[in-house]
């Protein structure tokens, strides 16, 4: 039997979940051992990848073939800015930091952008929702952590707490996008490959991050 777009994402996201590394600097979070330095390092390297994944999603969004993957993208790309006007609370929390961008803690948004030029956008659409979840996760953990060890407030979570919650209209119209595009003749063969890198490059963001904990 031919599988819908749900059960393919449902599939995609499953795998993932359950080889996924560890996060830690969530588990830093977690059991209050994150130091304010690391977290101002992390809103640092936060802040280059929203302006570079704004970039990306916009690309995206001029090279989609149709009206509702143009719309998904520009959705993204509008939240990304939101987000980089939000992230200047959770910056003062920790105060101003101008290091340079560490490259590994980039390769994620580098990735994105490398998607953004070659990727079917129909791929990237898969990619991205078979992730969702799990970075939802991570966002809700560090805004508890944040708020129970260092103290933080609404207002300087706020950020973390909109990437915390899931949008359903925005996993309904991905879920659009990809019913079209089956129907079309599109299978997410290459699409998985793209939501595990992205796991990776995800990861491999968070836990350089973490190593810089003291």
């Amino acid at each position: 039997m031919t599988q819908n777009a749900r059960q393919l994402l449902a599939a995609a996201t499953q795998e993932l979940s359950s080889t996924q590394g560890a996060n830690e600097l969530i588990e830093l979070a977690s059991s209050g051992r994150l130091s304010r330095a690391t977290m101002a390092c992390y809103v640092a390297e936060e802040e280059h990848i929203f302006t570079s994944d704004w970039g990306s999603y916009l690309t995206l969004a001029g090279r989609a073939p149709a009206q509702q993957e143009r719309q998904f993208f520009m959705g993204l790309a509008l939240g990304g800015a939101m987000g980089l006007a939000s992230l200047g609370q959770l910056a003062a929390a920790y105060g101003a930091d101008s290091r340079e961008p560490t490259p590994m803690c980039q390769a994620y948004p580098s990735y994105v952008a490398w998607l953004a030029l070659n990727a079917d956008p129909a791929d990237v659409v898969f990619a991205l929702l078979a992730n969702f979840p799990t970075w939802c996760g991570y966002f809700s953990s560090l805004a508890k952590a944040l708020r129970e060890h260092h103290g933080l407030d609404d207002g300087a979570c706020a950020l973390l707490d909109a990437l915390s919650a899931p949008n359903p209209q925005l996993h309904e119209q991905g879920l659009g996008i990809l019913e079209a595009r089956l129907a079309a003749g599109w299978r997410p063969d290459t699409a998985g490959r793209y939501a595990r890198f992205l796991r990776t490059y995800d990861l491999l963001f968070w836990n350089t991050v973490a190593a810089s904990n003291s």
